[in-house]
This record gives structure tokens, C-alpha cells and sequence, in this order.
């Protein structure tokens, strides 16, 4: 009788489960609670080890964030569906005539004495207001009148009375119906959301040869949240603080009336793959950090500045690399406009040289400290130093493309960071002979070229095309195949196009 009851109880505690999950996004939607998966998200990352995670990044990019959320989702439905299965023992064993409300107190105890204190939210979330804990607290009332509804529905009958069939088989169906919508009222929230960041991320909106300027639309996109902090200019402030003999509290208007300078970088991601589009240019404006600081007077002994950000984001950088580098900039704008929420509106950190990592959205705070206080992804063993490698792609013709037997125009990007570019090869015999491609100069020192060069085949059928960059300095891109953990992938790009006549 246990058993049954266990099983019973599991399956009326997987219906509330799914139930719980859409009446939590919902909240989400209406009042901006994160969402159980975002909040545990951070610890586990934290906790990954980080050849595991850059894995998961090189083999499934956007993917991977989506397949994690999604676990998660999975994850929490299943323990539900557990503290179900108990409710339903207990009532047998027991005849405890409260045990969905039990398991469902049981749930709201663990969200609100462990999943919020981990995310930083304090104690029963109390940090975000008194409404977390309440907003929690609805959305379990939900699964225990659930459990209760889906345990009773599949009570046996208790006595020998003629039994109205239809209203049986609708009492049957209504947790089966319950369950269904849940899960497509979860579908309609998140699936959406999903299918764009792997189907059409929005880099991936470009083909063939990029502009010199990355429109904005398409400007790559990477985070580790499921959902991004969108955080409004009214009531945002940052601060320049610590070690400091004069602290800076900005609002968004402050920030805009200093000095600004505008320069053109291209950023790219630390786990981008060669040939990989998780790189972009723009034009940003802001204030260079250096002015910041010295507005702030750092004391003697600071030697570093951390920075965190809303969604709990750190970084650091030495403060000798600050002071000597006014390229380091606090920016507000991006291309002649305000930063994109997606980009960190109001403002965020830019590190040219640097891959993205090191640049802080939602930027909140500037701490003057004795030492760095590290960064949220060298925690999980990602390079603090983060530098740009030396990189070339091709951006035409594609991989698996077909050409004529006729000159063909080969066209791509390179990137050196500060170092910038002084040559670009390329190769149609596996490496063996090289020719130089062409190049338009820059926009600034701090961004990519854009090479060309035409290409006539001479016989028909499979070719592989490889290209190469040397920086500044005349160092040639490693050839080296490495993936992008724990300081960047590298290797020589290769496309492989069919000749045709």
C-alpha cells in the first residue's frame, strides 16, 4: 500500500511540479523574480570544473546554455515529483490530511533557507525586498492545490455507490489536462527564447564578407545568465570606491556630463572558435577609466581595481595596466546610441586587447583595492589575463561551398588586439606555399581588417583554403589546434569548397 501510494503521489507531485514551473516563470514575467534555474546557475558554474565547461562551450556554443537551463527545469520538476512521492506515503502511512501543503512548505523552505541565500539574495531573499519570499511562497501554494486536486482525483472510490463515469474520466483527465498546459505555458515562455539563441544567435544574422562595422542587431552576444538584468538609467548609480581618498557615486546624467571620447574595438569572446563569428566591432563612447580613478584619488598601496556588476559579474585589472591605458574606457554609448540592454545598458566595461570576458556589463561598481579580487571565469580556471590571440578567418567563400573554374574572391577578417595586423597568407596546397592577401587599413589600432584576395583554381574538385595572420610585431598566429579553454583556441582556419565548371 506504501508503494502505491508513493507512486501515486509521485505522479500528483510531477502534474504540480510542471504546474510550479510555469506559475514561476509567470511570476518572473509579471514581477521580475529570477526564475529557480537562473538562481542556481552561478554555483553551479562555479563548481564545474572548467576544462568541463570549455568542452561544453566548443562543442555546443549556444546549446550548451540552453541544454543546462533546460537540466535545470528537469531537475527541479523531478525533486518536486519526489516530495510528492513522500506526501503520498506519509497520507497512507499516516492519514496526514495535509501532506501536499507539508511538501509543499517543505519546497518553499529549501528555495527560501538555501537557492536564495546561495544567489546572494540573503535569507528568505529578504535582499530583494519582502515580496521574494511571498512571490515564493504563491507560486508553492500552487503545487500543494495541485498535489491535493491530482492526489484526490485518483483516490479509490470508497464506497459501493454507482460511480458517474463521465465525471470520473473528467476528474482522471483534469491533472493529465493541468500538466499538458503547464508544460506548453512553460514552452510558450522559454521555448521561443531558446530556439533564437541557437538557431539564429545574433551574429549568425551575417553572411559572406562582414562590414567593417557590426551592425548593432548583430553585434555578438554572450552571457552567463538565462536571463540578462535589464536595468533602468532612473535609480542607477556606480560607484568608485576603496582605497580611494575620494569616492564617486555617478548617476547615469553624472556619467554622460563627464568628458567622454569615442574609439573604434573589436571585441571578440574567449570561447570563440577559429573561424568562429563571436567577434564584433563597433564604435563605443565613454569616459576612459584612468580619469575616473584620478577623479578618485588612489591611495598609496592600491594596486588593483575589481569590478562587479548587477548581475554578480566580477572582474579585475592591475591598476599600473589602468593608468597607463586610456583605452580602458567605462562606456555608455555604442555606435552614436545608448548601450543596448543586451550590452549592458547603462554601462559596462571595455577592455580593448582583452577578450570579452574581461569587460563587465551592467557595470555597478569600481573597487580600488590592495589586490585584484579576480573574475568570475578565471574562478573556474579561465586565463585572468585573458589577450586577445592572433587570429584570420574566412568569411567567403563558405565551408563547403561550391566556385567556378574563374577567379574567386576570398575575403575575411583578422584580428591581433592592440598588436594589430601587418600581414595576412593564405594557402591553397594544405600549407605547403603561402600568398599574401590585401587589406584595408583599419579603422584604429584596436580593431580587425578586413583582407581580400582572388584566387583561380585550377582543377576541379575538392580544395582546402587556409589563411593566417602575423601581428604587429611580425609573430605568426599560432598553427596550433587548441580549444578556447583556457585562454583562447587558436589554429589556422580552413574552409573546403568543391570546383565546378
Amino acid at each position: 500500500m506504501g508503494a502505491d501510494a508513493a507512486r501515486r503521489g509521485a505522479w500528483a507531485g510531477l502534474v504540480a511540479g510542471l504546474a510550479v514551473v510555469a506559475a514561476m516563470y509567470v511570476a518572473a514575467l509579471l514581477t521580475g523574480m529570477r526564475g529557480l534555474p537562473d538562481l542556481l546557475q552561478q554555483q553551479i558554474l562555479s563548481v564545474m570544473p572548467g576544462p568541463v565547461f570549455g568542452f561544453l562551450i566548443d562543442n555546443l556554443q549556444h546549446a550548451g546554455k540552453v541544454i543546462e537551463e533546460a537540466g535545470l527545469i528537469a531537475a527541479m520538476v523531478v525533486i518536486l515529483a519526489g516530495l510528492g512521492a513522500a506526501a503520498g506515503f506519509v497520507t497512507a502511512r499516516y492519514r496526514a490530511p495535509r501532506a501536499g501543503l507539508l511538501a509543499a512548505a517543505v519546497a518553499w523552505l529549501l528555495v527560501a533557507l538555501a537557492a536564495l541565500p546561495l544567489a546572494g539574495q540573503g535569507l528568505l531573499g529578504l535582499n530583494e525586498g519582502l515580496t521574494t519570499p511571498l512571490i515564493w511562497a504563491l507560486v508553492f501554494v500552487v503545487y500543494w492545490l495541485v498535489w491535493e486536486y491530482t492526489w484526490g482525483g485518483q483516490t479509490p472510490a470508497a464506497s459501493a455507490a454507482p460511480v458517474d463515469l463521465d465525471r470520473r474520466r473528467i476528474v482522471t483527465m483534469a491533472p493529465v489536462l493541468i500538466g499538458i498546459g503547464s508544460l506548453a505555458l512553460t514552452g510558450a515562455l522559454k521555448v521561443p527564447d531558446w530556439v533564437r539563441s541557437v538557431v539564429a544567435p545574433p551574429e549568425s544574422g551575417l553572411t559572406g564578407p562582414v562590414p567593417e562595422i557590426t551592425p548593432v542587431d548583430h553585434f555578438y552576444r554572450v552571457s552567463k545568465n538565462f536571463t540578462d538584468p535589464v536595468v533602468t538609467a532612473r535609480g542607477w548609480s556606480l560607484s568608485v570606491s576603496g582605497a580611494v581618498g575620494r569616492s564617486l557615486r555617478m548617476s547615469y546624467q553624472d556619467l554622460q556630463g563627464v568628458p567622454a571620447v569615442s574609439q573604434y574595438v573589436t571585441l571578440s569572446c574567449i570561447s570563440n572558435d577559429v573561424g568562429g563569428d563571436l567577434i564584433s566591432t563597433g564604435k563605443f563612447t565613454g569616459v576612459p577609466l584612468r580619469d575616473l580613478l584620478t577623479m578618485a584619488e588612489p591611495r598609496p598601496g592600491a594596486a588593483a581595481v575589481n569590478f562587479r556588476a548587477r548581475d554578480g559579474y566580477t572582474e579585475s585589472l592591475p591598476l599600473s595596466i589602468v593608468m597607463t591605458s586610456p583605452e580602458i574606457m567605462v562606456v555608455h554609448r555604442l555606435d552614436d546610441a545608448a548601450l543596448p540592454d543586451a550590452h549592458g545598458f547603462p554601462a559596462r566595461m571595455l577592455i580593448p586587447g582583452r577578450y570579452g570576458m574581461k569587460g563587465p556589463k551592467w557595470l555597478e561598481e569600481i573597487d580600488v583595492a590592495a589586490s585584484e579580487g579576480g573574475g568570475f571565469w578565471e574562478q573556474q580556471g579561465w586565463d585572468s589575463q585573458a589577450v586577445v590571440k592572433t587570429t584570420a578567418r574566412f568569411d567567403s567563400p563558405a565551408d563547403g561551398g561550391v566556385v567556378r573554374m574563374r577567379a574567386t574572391d576570398l575575403a575575411g577578417v583578422a584580428f591581433a588586439g592592440r598588436r594589430g595586423v601587418q600581414v595576412v597568407e593564405w594557402s591553397e596546397d594544405g600549407g605547403r606555399t603561402w600568398r599574401q592577401a590585401d587589406f584595408k587599413a583599419p579603422l584604429s589600432p584596436l580593431t580587425w581588417v578586413l583582407w581580400r584576395a582572388t584566387w583561380t583554381p585550377t582543377a576541379e574538385g575538392v580544395h582546402a583554403l587556409t589563411v593566417r595572420a602575423r601581428d604587429g610585431s611580425g609573430d605568426l598566429q599560432s598553427a596550433q589546434q587548441a580549444p578556447s579553454f583556457p585562454s583562447g583556441a587558436s589554429g589556422y582556419h580552413t574552409v573546403r569548397v568543391t570546383v565546378g565548371r
